[in-house]
């Protein structure tokens, strides 16, 4: 029997399962330093840029050595968000496993700062109450999922930009290279 693999799949989970990595090593290297890794802008823009390498790696290497330097804007958005989808599920994993069995700590501070925003913010006491109640129902699983679309999300929109930047049209660069000789 004939195994016939994607190299898109192929590809895009190992360049996720490498960028996933990487955001794990990120957030234990804090953790590990005593840093709360649930709500820090620290590791949200480290996060984001470490996604964008990622992505930008990832298209480049897929789209030159896979499909001999071309590809369109749709594969190339498909590709950056099946990459960081599958990093995000990586990082998801580990998030549910760290917050349910090693530190459940890691939710209750998320729900503390949560509260702590919005009594900044000037809710009414009564509008915390309300919000502090779906909040404190999140579970460890719930919070591995929010993660993981959060790395999506962002993930998607970077892919976007990114997928204008590496999709090629070579039918009309060739037409208009080619009118320019003739002329």
């Amino acid at each position: 029997m004939q195994s016939h693999s994607n190299p898109l799949l192929r590809h895009s989970f190992l360049f996720g399962a490498l960028v996933g990595a990487i955001l794990i090593l990120t957030s234990l290297m804090f953790y590990f330093r005593g840093v709360p890794i649930s709500i820090n802008p620290q590791i949200t823009s480290i996060n984001y840029f470490l996604i964008l390498t990622g992505i930008y790696f990832g298209l480049r290497i897929y789209r030159n050595d896979v499909l001999n330097g071309i590809i369109s804007y749709g594969r190339a958005l498909g590709a950056g968000v099946l990459i960081i989808g599958i990093a995000g599920a990586f990082y998801a994993i580990y998030i549910y496993i760290l917050v349910k069995y090693f530190d459940a700590s890691i939710l209750q501070e998320f729900i503390d700062l949560m509260e702590k925003s919005f009594v900044e913010a000037k809710y009414d006491d009564k509008d915390i109450e309300l919000l502090m109640s779906f909040y404190e129902k999140i579970t460890p699983s719930v919070f591995a999922f929010a993660q993981w679309f959060s790395k999506l999300a962002a993930g998607f929109f970077f892919s976007l930009i990114l997928a204008f930047f590496f999709s090629r049209n070579y039918g009309t660069l060739r037409n208009n290279i080619n009118d320019k000789k003739q002329n």
